[in-house]
């Protein structure tokens, strides 16, 4: 699990009958398509040099990890950020050994190691056996905390009210289906986010180009209808990876053949 906006808001319209307010066009609103954080430039390179997780099933190492990961996005997002005009504020993040019972007003869904809530700004993540168990994937769990923090860009930047906006009443005959791209073009655009940041560091890192294209191919697996096709998961990963630069993260002007 992600973030808990779309999946919550479809069980809030579900169980309350409520219809969400009516929505804009995406394509018509600047805050997504022409947002300041596209005028930021490309991201200077700088170090992140992590210490891949080596114990297995151990929360300690795995959160020093993470916290490490954690210093590392809040410094070259808060350069970035002001580049851009935008006011930077740092995530809260609670880095759990255990699941949650509730999370964000919710209860935690048992399939679930991490997500984002928007109302308090909260990264959660749970180090456990899910993530934790025979060989750690450290930098697959480098790229999760990026996109997570990709989503915290969103709401900073104002992203993430444009897209609550365009959200179509719940009576409307393609809810379903503007629900789903709207999922799409929010997701990918984290997962571009997260190439932004990792490309920025990547050369800092004791990691060979083909450990990322792993990352890129673990992700793709993941692929559904809020997340798009493992072919444009692993576009616009590289695409921010490739360019360090935001603007080529405007999933909102994209076609409708990339964000599939």
């Amino acid at each position: 699990m992600r973030r808990t906006l779309i999946p919550g808001l479809v069980l809030t319209v579900a169980l309350a009958g409520l219809a969400t307010p009516a929505h804009a066009d995406p394509s018509d609103d600047p805050k997504l398509t022409e947002n300041a954080l596209y005028t930021s430039g490309t991201i200077p390179r700088s170090s992140c040099a992590e210490k891949p997780i080596k114990r297995r099933n151990h929360y300690p190492t795995a959160k020093a990890y993470v916290t490490f990961v954690m210093g590392c996005l809040d410094r070259v997002w808060a350069k970035q950020l002001a580049k851009a005009g935008v006011k930077y504020r740092k995530p809260k993040v609670s880095l759990l050994s255990k699941d949650p019972a509730r999370f964000c007003g919710y209860k935690w869904p048992k399939s679930s190691f991490s997500d984002y809530c928007e109302s308090n700004q909260t990264i959660a993540l749970v180090l456990d056996r899910t993530l934790l168990n025979l060989q750690p994937w450290d930098l697959y769990i480098f790229n999760h905390v990026a996109s997570l923090y990709g989503t915290h860009v969103q709401v900073l930047t104002g992203i993430d009210d444009a897209m609550r906006d365009a959200i179509p009443e719940s009576g409307d005959p393609e809810f379903a289906a503007s629900l789903s791209e709207l999922g799409r073009r929010t997701y990918l655009q984290t997962f571009c986010l997260s190439g932004v940041f990792a490309g920025s560091v990547y050369k800092s890192m004791p990691r060979k180009a083909a450990e990322w294209k792993d990352v890129v191919r673990q992700m793709g697996k993941e692929a559904n209808d809020f997340y798009g096709s493992a072919k444009t998961i692993a576009y616009w990963m590289n695409r921010g990876f490739n360019s360090r630069n935001p603007k080529y993260c405007n999933t909102w002007t994209a076609s409708n053949a990339q964000v599939a």
